[in-house]
């Protein structure tokens, strides 16, 4: 299956889609590749682009003024939509950078501008971008209620479950930067579950 028909498969499932429809937009979308510690976008640069996420691993980061990284989230499920909302809806510069993890990571493209004007066309491309930023919103809702709510050693067991294919991949200190605690805190985390 080539690549345009996987991501096919995956919108269309998020809300469904005509195949002719598909087939007469499916080449606006163009296919990059970047490797290991590159990356997608950086913090500050202006991000004009959806991006699908056909293979490969990488996380999303924020850096503190002292420059630590503060890891947003990682992106490894073919389809997952990567971009800065802010950046592309309001002209603003991204706050946040997206860095490959894996050896190679493949994405498909399209300019947010082209994307949304594809709905002029095409009422049913407007359920699509609905049910893509409601998938975005409940995402950045339970983030934010994690840390509200869990306490380090919760957030550590969530994040076990919900990234299950990544956990022996992604570093520690990583893990840590996600969990908005240090190498050392996971460690010691990591040693009373061991223990229980």
């Amino acid at each position: 299956m080539n690549k345009h028909d996987e991501l096919y498969l995956i919108l269309n499932n998020i809300s469904p889609i005509p195949k002719s429809i598909w087939d007469d937009v499916k080449d606006k979308f163009k296919e990059k590749t970047i490797y290991k510690n590159e990356h997608l976008f950086r913090v500050d640069e202006w991000v004009n682009d959806f991006y699908f996420l056909i293979d490969g691993i990488a996380r999303y980061y924020y850096l503190t003024i002292d420059g630590k990284d503060f890891n947003k989230s990682f992106a490894y499920k073919k389809g997952h939509l990567l971009s800065s909302i802010s950046s592309v809806i309001k002209q603003e510069k991204s706050p946040f950078s997206v860095e490959v993890l894996s050896e190679s990571f493949t994405v498909l493209y399209i300019s947010y501008e082209e994307f949304i004007n594809i709905a002029s066309k095409y009422p049913q491309w407007n359920k699509l971008i609905f049910k893509i930023y409601e998938k975005l919103i409940i995402k950045k809702e339970k983030r934010e209620a994690d840390f509200l709510l869990l306490n380090a050693t919760k957030r550590y067991e969530k994040f076990l479950k919900e990234y299950t294919p990544i956990v022996n991949i992604v570093p520690n200190y990583q893990i840590a930067a996600f969990l908005g605690i240090t190498e050392v805190a996971l460690s010691r985390i990591r040693k009373n579950i061991n223990k229980g």
